[in-house]
């Protein structure tokens, strides 16, 4: 390989994302505004890509228990709305 395809790091567009990671597409960009989620790249004004090993390396974090990615995802259910009540027709 040359030295310049040794420093490209392959990109992911968020259908992309969102095929691995099978959460809303709102759900992805609150995760992310709550740096929850690796921040994505804008490549135009209306275009975002995500570094595919940032993603993977979040995966990887997120089934460690003991990651600060973990306690941060835990942290934040028990700090969301409470779950709304049933309604009974």
């Amino acid at each position: 390989m040359t030295e310049v395809q040794d420093n490209v790091r392959e990109m992911l567009t968020a259908e992309q994302v969102l095929a691995l990671i099978p959460i809303s597409r709102t759900t992805l960009f609150r995760l992310e505004r709550d740096k929850v989620f690796p921040k994505g790249e804008a490549v135009t004004p209306h275009r975002k890509l995500w570094f595919k090993d940032e993603v993977i390396a979040w995966q990887r974090d997120l089934r460690d228990p003991k990651s600060a990615l973990a306690q941060a995802i835990r942290a934040r259910g028990v700090k969301g709305r409470p779950p709304r009540a049933l309604k009974v027709v």
